[in-house]
């Protein structure tokens, strides 16, 4: 274990990274402020030179951590990383330990998911290391259909693999705290049989290779106790998942690898795609409750974080382990999902206050959580510092019009306007332009490098459209937040499927209107300053062609055709991403799939070794209310019940056993027309050929 803060080269790059930082905020400051020389000042500047400080800082910072990034990537990498000491020079003799690879899973495409642990259990296969791993798949779904897919295709992969004892399955009956309670569950019941665990997403894949590679790491480095990789986005069809996963593959690296120069052994950890030390992540990884008054909202939404500064305040170090291949996730398939997703991180992330000055924590950690916070927190600023800025243009314009002299203002202020501008874009700027200079060492991996630069300039000018429709929605969050309003962690959507127009005006079409009065109110009150305004206004007017063009996988496929967004993993696509793009409706069944639970002797007989019996000995009259609720879901057919109600009848047993026996002896008379639909796909269903009548599994 390290002390935080005792490593002097983590305290020197610290203070070059926050120095570089403020140096170059105060640079830009005393610009803004020379930029007001000679001219009248109004009561909006001031709010402008207040804001300032906040909103440049984080392009500084993004600028540096890039820089650093850049830096380190040119002298080939940082020699005191944990993956490139010593132990590498024998890393076949490293020894393994017992590790498990965690899979949470929430009402998911469970075809994708089996298929990613089929892959990931060859990909082990292959490098011997087999007998080291074991896989759990943990899930919290609360769709029944859900449900009994993913206890079929448990049973599958454990026949196919012959994996009984390998690859489990736990469904908790109360998903109490999201994702970080489905993983505390799991430490709570089999964490003291391992020393690592690999926690994935739902769609993550890794590569076997580097899961040995990073245990090996963990052994050779007991004072580690997370190690986090880069995941790239992979599997993208739709136009916005494939400019996303370029962005990533191209810039996302130069980030990272910034970021672990700068903050070494306080790193970031991001909740998947990393490997933990299981003993002190139960022993001091706990998340604390929040002190807030309602008690429904104590409980931490985003996890990792808070884990990672928890980690390093126990001693233990945190690493990004940036250059390690074979780590993949898919990224929201259209603007739509990632608003989805960032409203959730968003009131996650504003939690992370109450840490940021918690006794004990690491000055990284700090960082980390500041970073964190401003990234939302900086869409409201921005708002608010536009609005601020039009005002006092206007005042300032007014002044100037009605002034005797107005030759005479502004004339040395222009220049450091101009100079305060082109700083500004070019911290902007820079970081992408590093990241592609990067890649282009890697052109043929991106299709060539005049389809590189194609495909950076398009990614550049959507990202520039989008972000002041991401400013004006992070603020509707942060918002929405600070009231009070609940947020629902529902799972989420990973298929390409277009969005529809009408979606698109409907959710988006108030940004155009906005967009068009704002550019009418600039263009009347600002004159030719509003043309400073126009980016903002395109983006702000576009937002429903935007969202709508950018979710369609034809488009997306065409850019792919002619080369454009190529990433690395599709000009050489790895044997792990085999499969992995079927249509998530492929096997679905005409009545709903929890029913075979019911029907089928084979689904029934899978569902019912997972679900425990009541434990009273003693036989008890059933409850009247159950027997009624039976008698309801026969007669008028499954859609009859509630979720909830469905979920009730699946945990209990006797139930699931005595209605198989009504479904098949009940003349078809007294039964809902949809259970016998459910009987003709108990011999048929896909749901039996895809999971349980394999000819290689011997069931037939």
């Amino acid at each position: 274990m390290s002390t935080p803060n005792a490593n002097p080269y983590a305290i020197a790059r610290r203070t070059i990274f926050v120095g570089l930082s403020v140096f170059l905020t105060a640079a830009a400051f005393v610009v803004l402020l020379k930029s007001y020389r000679g001219v009248p000042v109004f009561g909006w500047d001031y709010v402008v030179i207040t804001l300032f400080p906040a909103l440049f800082g984080m392009i500084a910072i993004g600028f540096v951590l890039a820089l650093l990034g850049f830096f380190d990537w040119l002298r080939g990498g940082d020699p005191r990383h944990v993956m490139r000491r010593n132990w590498r020079e024998k890393e076949s003799e490293q020894p393994l330990a017992a590790t498990a690879i965690v899979v949470p899973v929430y009402n998911e495409n469970v075809a994708r998911v089996s298929a990613g642990i089929a892959n990931m259990w060859q990909s082990l296969e292959k490098t011997g290391q087999l007998e080291h791993f074991d896989f759990y798949l943990c899930s919290d779904s609360n769709s029944a259909d859900c449900w009994v897919e993913e206890e079929c295709a448990w049973l599958s992969l454990c026949r196919r693999f012959n994996a009984f004892g390998k690859i489990f399955y736990r469904k908790r009956r109360h998903a109490i705290n999201g994702k970080s309670g489905n993983v505390a569950d799991f430490c709570r019941r089999w964490g003291k049989r391992y020393r690592y665990m690999i926690v994935l997403d739902a769609d993550s894949v890794m590569a076997g290779p580097t899961m040995v590679r990073l245990v090996r790491a963990m052994e050779a480095n007991p004072e580690v106790g997370i190690l986090q990789t880069q995941p790239y986005m992979v599997l993208g069809a739709s136009l916005f998942r494939r400019v996303l996963q370029f962005s990533s593959r191209a810039y996302g690296a130069l980030f990272s690898q910034g970021c672990s120069m700068a903050q070494m052994s306080s790193g970031s950890y991001w909740g998947h795609n990393a490997i933990i030390r299981v003993a002190p992540f139960i022993a001091h990884c706990g998340l604390p409750f929040l002190p807030v008054p309602d008690k429904s909202r104590r409980h931490v939404l985003s996890h990792d974080t808070v884990e990672a500064a928890l980690m390093r305040r126990a001693g233990y170090e945190v690493w990004i382990a940036y250059e390690e291949p074979g780590s993949w996730e898919e990224g929201p398939p259209n603007l739509s999902d990632m608003l989805t997703r960032d409203r959730r991180w968003c009131a996650g992330n504003l939690q992370h206050f109450w840490f940021l000055f918690a006794r004990g924590i690491d000055l990284g950690s700090r960082l980390q959580i500041l970073i964190g916070l401003m990234a939302y927190l900086c869409s409201p600023i921005w708002l608010v510092f536009l609005i601020a800025s039009a005002f006092s243009t206007y005042q300032r314009v007014q002044f100037l019009t009605l002034s005797a002299g107005p030759a005479d203002l502004g004339s040395s202020s222009s220049k450091f306007t101009e100079i305060l501008f082109c700083l500004t874009l070019g911290l902007l700027f820079a970081p992408r332009i590093l990241g592609l200079v990067r890649a282009m060492a890697e052109r043929k991996n991106y299709g060539g490098g005049v389809r590189l630069i194609a495909s950076a300039l398009l990614e550049n000018l959507l990202s520039m459209l989008l972000a002041p429709v991401l400013m004006l929605f992070h603020t509707m969050f942060v918002v929405l937040t600070f009231l009070g309003l609940q947020i629902r962690w529902n799972a989420q959507n990973r298929a390409d499927a277009a969005l529809d127009f009408t979606h698109c005006l409907v959710l988006y079409g108030w940004i155009s209107c906005l967009g068009l009065l704002a550019q009418t109110i600039a263009v009347l009150y600002l004159g030719n300053f509003s043309l400073w305004l126009t980016p903002i206004f395109a983006g702000w007017i576009l937002a429903p062609v935007l969202a709508w063009v950018t979710s369609s996988p034809s488009i997306g496929l065409a850019c792919r055709k002619v080369g454009l967004f190529l990433t690395p993993d599709e000009v050489v696509s790895p044997t792990e991403l085999d499969g992995l793009e079927a249509s998530p409706d492929e096997g679905k069944t005409v009545s709903p799939t929890w029913t075979q639970a019911l029907v089928c002797p084979y689904v029934q007989a899978v569902h019912l070794s997972l679900v425990r019996l009541r434990e009273s000995d003693v036989e008890d009259e059933p409850d009247p209310a159950d027997v009624r609720r039976a008698e309801h879901l026969l007669r008028e057919g499954p859609h009859a019940l509630t979720p909830r109600e469905r979920l009730r009848l699946l945990w209990d047993a006797e139930a699931v056993y005595d209605l198989h026996q009504e479904v098949w002896s009940r003349p078809n008379a007294e039964l809902h027309t949809s259970w016998l639909v459910a009987q003709h796909e108990a011999i048929s269903s896909p749901l039996l050929t895809r999971y349980l009548l394999h000819d290689d599994a011997g069931m037939l």
